[in-house]
């Protein structure tokens, strides 16, 4: 296969997964973005760059990535560094609030990589080199459903500028279903509370990770994902991915609506392509989503464009739409009027169905019932039957299978509710199993009236 044939087999294959979800992709971008358009620093750049500015930090960058076993706890090691430098002889380098009391002792740091940031992103898209021009109007015709980041510039709000920005612990609140957002997850330059950098930082993340974790995953359910800009081996990557991975119901199986971009210089000389990328995400643990090797994005990008007639209606007027739909589903009456000038949209509103899918979610209350009354994947069962994975929860099941005839894969109940995306089949699991299968653990055989 030459190269000519294999993009052609990938616009094919991306054109019947956005064919058969109806809706448009959603994009998950990395640092390698903003580093491909205009130079934005590596997170070991980042860190280079501020153990060089604090005079406080005598030692080079090198000395803390031998000593340190993460670049978070590097993170806390410089933020100590740089609050003593500001309290001292560096105390014009920083804005006067952050001097207050109740001013967090991590703001000297994040003030310093907001600046350094800054100053590396370009005011407007048009001060880009014009090299990159077409690829980032390809980009930009996607018109994707929803944005995901840990990146902390500014470039994808001015590459989506009617999309929303939701920054860090905002990702938690409001409505439990999004259209034209961008979820910055590690924060932003312009909100440096929300900056996650430090070891402590990612600790407080990860207690609330399960949360962002089921938004996320309510946005994979419906919608193709481009992973972009993000090395096999980056940890944010392996943490998304896991997430998902933790939810099908065959661990490790393919996940086909996710399509990973590895960038290779040599891509059009190859005359072999891997269709599939094995990410590993834990030691013992790998997930498998489909391939895309290339130099050039444009065309990547391009056969993302949605192309249907909601590609044509600005991001932010979509949300409205939504947000008006999600009041009117709690109210008995609507107070206000609200009217849109898009007749292909009438027949859709008729029918709540075709609304949902016009939309690309699902009702509020399906939604809502799962994430509040099935809030474990299978392997958080094993994990809190005291297993490392899945494997315990799984032998469990078995053994309620052989002694009752009952499997709680098979069909929705009090244990158990699946979720079909495509071809894969995703399992969420209630108290009432949890229950169950520490009875079954203890007394290694399952009564039948324990399913009752």
């Amino acid at each position: 296969m030459d190269y000519e044939e294999y993009k052609e087999h990938l616009r094919a294959d991306i054109a019947a997964q956005i064919e058969k979800l109806c809706c448009q992709p959603v994009l998950f971008v990395g640092a390698g973005l903003s580093r491909r358009y205009f130079n934005a620093p590596s997170w070991t750049e980042l860190l280079q760059q501020l153990a060089n500015e604090c005079p406080l930090i005598d030692k080079s960058y090198a000395y803390y990535a031998q000593s340190c076993e993460s670049p978070p706890q590097i993170g806390s090691i410089f933020a100590e560094k740089y609050r003593e430098w500001a309290w001292g002889t560096g105390e014009n380098n920083f804005p006067k609030e952050l001097f207050d009391a109740d001013a967090p002792a991590d703001s000297f740091l994040k003030h310093a990589i907001s600046s350094i940031i800054k100053e590396k992103t370009p005011d407007h898209l048009s001060d880009i080199d014009e090299n990159w021009f077409k690829e980032i109007s390809a980009l930009q015709q996607i018109k994707p459903h929803a944005v995901l980041t840990t990146n902390y510039d500014t470039f994808l709000e001015k590459t989506f500028p009617n999309h929303t920005v939701i920054v860090g612990q905002s990702a938690l609140k409001g409505m439990p279903f999004t259209v034209g957002e961008i979820f910055k997850i590690h924060g932003c330059v312009d909100e440096i509370s929300e900056v996650i950098i430090t070891q402590e930082d990612y600790d407080k993340f990860h207690k609330k990770k399960k949360f962002i974790a089921a938004r996320l995953l309510s946005l994979f359910n419906e919608h193709p994902m481009l992973i972009v800009g993000y090395g096999a081996s980056d940890p944010n990557v392996r943490a998304i991915l896991s997430d998902i991975d933790e939810a099908l119901a065959l661990p490790g199986s393919l996940i086909d609506n996710i399509y990973f971009i590895e960038y290779d210089p040599e891509a059009e000389k190859k005359t072999s392509y891997a269709s599939e990328k094995l990410i590993q995400i834990e030691e013992n643990r790998s997930v498998r989503v489909k391939l895309i090797v290339t130099s050039d994005f444009e065309w990547v990008f391009d056969a993302f464009k949605s192309p249907d007639a909601l590609s044509s209606i600005p991001a932010n007027l979509m949300r409205a739409i939504l947000a008006r739909s999600y009041e009117l589903s709690r109210t008995d009456t609507p107070k206000t009027k609200l009217e849109v000038d898009f007749q292909f949209l009438e027949g859709k509103l008729e029918n709540q169905e075709e609304f949902a899918k016009l939309l690309g979610i699902t009702t509020i209350h399906d939604a809502s019932k799962t994430a509040l009354h099935f809030p474990y994947s299978i392997t958080e069962l094993g994990q809190l039957l005291g297993g490392n994975s899945w494997h315990k929860a799984d032998q469990l099941m078995k053994i309620v299978l052989r002694d009752t005839g009952f499997d709680m894969k098979a069909s929705d109940t009090k244990f158990q509710q699946s979720n079909k995306v495509n071809k894969t089949v995703f399992h969420k699991y209630s108290e009432h199993a949890l229950e169950l299968l520490k009875k079954v653990e203890t007394h290694q055989k399952c009564d039948p009236q324990w399913l009752d």
